[in-house]
């Protein structure tokens, strides 16, 4: 009882405590308040004013914080009501002061006093400047070290939602995370604004440095390969995947990785290194895979393959000992590469010089004074050496078993191995004794064999025979010749067997050359590559070398505020030697892009590692695009190569000053040009000279002048019958989805008409006559034009449908003659111009490069500025070829055919007036 009166009694003294700190604080509170509004009013001192303002705010909250408020709550929240947008003033008051600490002070209060439980059941307006305070705040207690404040703030920035300090706040966020180690919190703050913001490296980097830290491989591997979608050639993160993918044995992926680096920056000593090692290491692991194998033909295969890595290792590692000769590391790996190639001398020299802790300066001097000891070790050896007294002579005959070579074509080819399989019998009475055996070429060629000369032969009894090999990696200078290769063997008595002479040929090494032979920027719009606008990059990629080329990988990188429309990465199967690869590259110009010129980085690599190119090319922003200049491509290879003259432009007075109209949505072109027919077995003089001119000409002016959208153009050179048929079903499919479609289909290229029925067709170029229905037929090409309602489907045919093939003559080279065809006839609104009438042939224009009917079909729409009806293009291009025809003595007279239900065809224009 006694105890618990002075429980009660403890109690009370504390109720009446707290009561008079509640008291207490809010007549502090309330005074203070009051000499605030009297500083308002007055206006006279304003430090005083937010002085007293806090004062009052602290007091107040002491009110709120105290256990008996009861009485003083309701004035205290009306007070607290009443000043809350003076703490907002008060906060940009201190910071205009540069009072960042009292600054904070009164941004705290403003931002915590909505979140006070007084005031849950009402929302406190915020001004239109909370946003910018609680950065604000954020900042300041960043700067005054207050971490924990800091994140609450730069959180509750960015649950207001306001995009303008967003990224900021992340990147606070991250290096107060960073600071304190707290990796979990900042993986988490770093995805949240790689999600916001996907393609700004920063925040990948830090995600980089974060899994560095925590040594999550997988993790950083993943984020690497996520700046990589965004920036294929980073030469940040690219070096640091190389590194993790040696460490964990992927080496061929290191190497691919380090080959690209290293085009890119050849200074790099830190590439150069991570080159040599991985090249050695795929070396080791082809070799060590291959151990086991005791097929010779088998196993040298295995030596062809291991063979170019470790030639390129040796390469590097010389090129690094030059730098950093004292390298114990490097002398090491090229002794590791000097013992895979079976060089002795030069392995055990090598490591002699790493145990004396030597420089690799002294390599040259020493492996000659070896040589040089070895050779009198060897001779006194054979001077002192107890060889028995014969007592009957040996006989011994050296036989030539085999030959063997990685790719059994029975020649020595540069940059593989080869082997000779050889055996010594003894055909006398008495014991061969201490036999040497050396294989020596004629004329010196056995200096480009990496691999022993001499072999220890042993003893060879009476009667009894020995098998010996002699295997040999051929480095990559080989010469082509014939080369005699002698082999002996030396008896130690004397006895020696006759020398056997093995001859066969070399190949200098076989390998693909790739440049790009051409290239052309395209705009998609216009006549130029502007901001906001798409344009491509077409290149013209030749293999100028002996071997094909396999595997070719293509990746393509641009500047910031350019996208790719297509993917970074291209790969071409194969190019065989002096053929071309043609491919296209589209990218975007957002409306930030600063630069005067948009440049395009291009990296090439093949499977064989013997060609690789790193080129940049250049277009200016709002350049007039005209064709490239024709170029013509020569080199030195073998005969065998047929190299091909390769151009993507034409040089013509046609793509100069290329009438201009706007870009019509609505329109959507098919250009084909069917020049090389060299795939359907007959020769040459069935091609179709210029027809690809005739149709990059076209081509723009179907984007110039007829304002056809980029992408929805397509240009198919030397189209075959499945591309044809592929790309007329894309165009077709075009006009089901816009009833406001106007389609454009053009073709230069051979002709011919179907024997039995005389239906003409278009051939592709790995078509015949003798399977002519697999073309694409005329009849078939109106009827599906007209599938769907058109406003408009207009054909240009610079081809005949006669049976006939053209002569090398240039003045009667023709696409077709002789027969008179059936035609079909258009249909819906549909009209075919055509390039001649059907026992007519269509002739080239050789001093244009192009033929008759398209040169003058276009000149025309040139010359009248585009400005021009359909009928009176018609009639124009009839006149010009007549005229130009008859003077060579071949009248061409172009037809047009029209659909019967279209009576208003004559009035329509091509050009699409220019928006005003």
């Amino acid at each position: 009882m006694k105890r618990i009166i002075i429980l009660t009694i403890i109690f009370m003294l504390g109720v009446k405590v707290a009561a008079q700190e509640a008291a207490a604080a809010s007549q502090r509170a309330n005074q203070q308040y009051v000499l605030f509004e009297s500083e308002r009013d007055k206006g006279t001192n304003v430090t005083a004013m937010y002085s007293y303002l806090l004062d009052s705010y602290q007091n107040f909250m002491k009110v709120v914080d105290a256990a008996d408020n009861g009485q003083y709550l309701s004035g205290a929240k009306n007070r607290l009501r009443a000043m809350y947008p003076y703490l907002l003033n008060g906060a940009v008051y201190y910071s205009e002061q540069k009072q960042p600490a009292k600054a904070l002070d009164f941004a705290t209060a403003y931002i915590e006093m909505p979140q006070l439980k007084i005031f849950q059941s009402e929302l406190l307006p915020k001004d239109s400047r909370y946003a910018s305070v609680v950065y604000y705040a954020a900042v300041s207690a960043y700067n005054l070290q207050k971490y924990s404040q800091a994140l609450k703030y730069f959180q509750e920035y960015l649950n207001t939602g306001t995009d303008a300090q967003q990224k900021d706040c992340y990147v606070y966020m991250n290096m107060i995370y960073q600071s304190q180690r707290n990796y979990a919190e900042q993986e988490r703050i770093l995805e949240q604004a790689i999600a916001k913001y996907p393609v700004s490296l920063d925040f990948l980097y830090n995600l980089v440095n974060v899994h560095i830290a925590t040594n999550d491989m997988p993790k950083l591997l993943s984020a690497i390969d996520r700046i990589l979608a965004v920036d294929p050639n980073n030469d940040k993160v690219l070096p640091v995947k190389a590194r993790i993918l040696e460490r964990q044995g992927k080496n061929q992926e290191a190497l691919d990785i380090y080959k690209r680096l290293y085009a890119l920056h050849p200074e790099s000593f830190e590439l150069l290194t991570g080159l040599a090692r991985v090249n050695f290491n795929v070396a080791t692991e082809i070799v060590n895979n291959g151990a086991a194998i005791v097929n010779d033909t088998e196993y040298a295969l295995v030596r062809q393959r291991a063979s170019g890595y470790l030639l390129d290792a040796k390469d590097l590692f010389l090129k690094i000992l030059e730098k950093e000769p004292n390298s114990k590391m490097y002398m090491q790996g090229l002794a590791g590469v000097y013992q895979y190639m079976d060089m002795k001398s030069e392995y055990e020299v090598l490591m002699k010089i790493v145990t004396d802790g030597a420089s690799y300066t002294s390599f040259p001097s020493r492996l000659l004074a070896y040589n040089e000891a070895l050779k009198k070790t060897e001779g006194v050896a054979q001077l002192q050496e107890s060889v028995p007294v014969p007592v009957d002579p040996a006989i011994l005959v050296l036989r030539v078993d085999s030959f063997i070579d990685a790719n059994h074509n029975k020649v020595i080819d540069a940059g593989e191995s080869f082997s000779i399989q050889f055996t010594i019998e003894n055909k006398g009475q008495g014991d061969a004794y201490n036999i040497r055996l050396r294989l020596s070429e004629q004329q010196g060629y056995d200096e480009y064999f990496d691999g022993p000369r001499e072999l220890d032969g042993g003893n060879i009894p009476a009667g009894t025979s020995k098998q010996y090999t002699f295997r040999y990696l051929v480095k990559k200078e080989m010469p082509s010749a014939l080369a005699k290769i002698n082999i002996y063997a030396f008896e130690a008595n004397g006895f020696d067997a006759d020398p056997s002479e093995l001859i066969v040929n070399t190949q200098e090494y076989a390998m693909p050359r790739l440049r790009v032979a051409d290239h052309q920027f395209f705009a998609s719009e216009g006549s130029s590559i502007t901001l906001g606008q798409n344009g491509k990059l077409t290149l013209a990629l030749q293999n100028y070398g002996t071997k094909t080329a396999r595997n070719v990988k293509l990746n393509f990188t641009l500047p910031s505020n350019i996208f790719t429309t297509d993917s970074p990465e291209a790969i071409i199967d194969s190019i065989a030697p002096g053929d071309v690869a043609t491919l296209d590259y589209g990218f975007l110009v957002n409306k930030r892009f600063d630069g005067d010129s948009v440049v395009v980085m291009v990296n090439v690599a093949e499977d064989s590692r013997s060609s690789y190119l790193s080129e940049a090319y250049k277009v200016k922003v709002g350049e007039y695009l005209t064709a490239s200049s024709t170029i013509k491509i020569d080199g030195a290879v073998r005969q065998a190569v047929d190299l091909k003259n390769v151009t993507l432009g034409l040089t013509t007075d046609l793509l100069k000053d290329i009438p201009v109209g706007a870009v019509n949505r609505h329109r959507y072109a098919l250009i084909i040009g069917n020049e090389d027919y060299s795939m359907t077995g007959a020769n040459a003089e069935i091609n179709v000279p210029y027809a690809v001119n005739d149709a990059m000409v076209f081509r723009e002016y179907c984007v110039r002048t007829f304002g056809v959208p980029d992408g929805q153009l397509k240009v198919v050179p030397n189209a075959t019958a499945g591309m044809m048929h592929e790309q007329l079903d894309w165009l077709v499919n075009m006009a089901s989805t816009d009833p406001e479609a106007e389609l454009i289909f053009y073709y230069s290229g051979h002709g011919n008409n179907d024997e039995a029925t005389k239906e003409p067709y278009l051939l592709p170029v790995d078509i015949t006559g003798k399977n002519i229905r697999l073309g694409v037929s005329l009849g078939e090409l109106y009827k599906r034009l007209a599938t769907h309602p058109v406003k408009g489907a207009y054909v240009f045919l610079d081809a005949c449908f006669s049976g006939g093939y053209k002569s090398a003559a240039p003045l009667i080279a023709q696409k077709g003659v002789r027969v008179v065809p059936k035609a079909g006839l258009p249909q819906g609104n549909t009209l075919s111009f055509s390039s001649s009438s059907g026992d007519q042939t269509s002739s080239v224009f050789h001093d244009k490069k192009q033929g008759y009917y398209t040169y003058f079909l276009v000149k025309s729409i040139k010359d009248a500025g585009g400005e021009l009806t359909m009928k009176e293009l018609f009639e124009k291009t009839h006149a010009e070829v007549r005229k130009a025809t008859a003077l060579v003595g071949k009248i061409q007279e172009p037809q047009y055919m029209v659909s019967p239900t279209w009576s208003d065809w004559t009035d329509v224009k091509l050009k699409t007036p220019a928006a005003q």
